[in-house]
């Protein structure tokens, strides 16, 4: 499969590829099981209070392997986390609002934190993107998503992986951010032949 994604990235536009590997596809972990995968978006989006539209699974999760170029297309396996993207503006917006806005509360946040916040700063935030993974506690919504991907990640097929959450500005974000990274990959294929 990885061979098969490499040869379609050099083969094929990158927002071809960002829909046929990421987007548009029930994801791996559901074996191709395309009604399990709607009624498991379906029960998260009921607890979230977002569409099940707006839900996205990305990552080892959704093509069977990592797409991160420092994990080496690593297979997806029982300790791979779960990468779901939301596409929600008013999400973002409240998360953008509520970072912007710490003031000297940053300085109570811990390292980890402090470091994501700097990540948001200098990149995510370009992307139209609020990484939770690291700072969902801060959020006023965190308390209630972190009971709740807790819940989630009980049921079949999540398996008592972690659940990580992107929330994106817009779909338009969600694409771009994806179509660049498959872009940095395909240039390192290039450069390692």
């Amino acid at each position: 499969m990885r061979e098969k994604f490499k040869h379609d990235l050099i083969d094929n536009a990158a927002s071809f590829i960002c829909s046929k590997w990421l987007l548009d596809r029930t994801p791996y972990i559901f074996e191709d099981d395309r009604i399990r995968y709607i009624k498991w978006k379906e029960l998260l989006a009921k607890k979230l209070q977002v569409d099940s539209k707006s839900m996205v699974f990305t990552g080892s999760s959704s093509c069977g392997f990592s797409l991160n170029p420092n994990k080496n297309y690593r297979e997806f396996n029982e300790k791979s986390d779960i990468d779901i993207a939301i596409i929600s503006g008013f999400h973002f917006d409240v998360a953008w609002k509520t970072l912007r806005n710490l003031g000297t509360k940053r300085f109570d946040l811990n390292n980890i934190q402090q470091n994501s916040l700097k990540e948001h700063v200098n990149r995510l935030i370009y992307w139209g993107t609020i990484a939770t993974d690291k700072i969902l506690e801060i959020l006023p919504f965190g308390k209630e998503w972190s009971f709740h991907l807790l819940d989630m990640e009980k049921v079949d097929p999540i398996n008592n992986r972690t659940i990580n959450i992107r929330i994106y500005k817009d779909y338009e974000s969600l694409r771009a951010y994806h179509i660049n990274n498959l872009t940095n990959l395909r240039t390192q294929l290039y450069e390692n032949e």
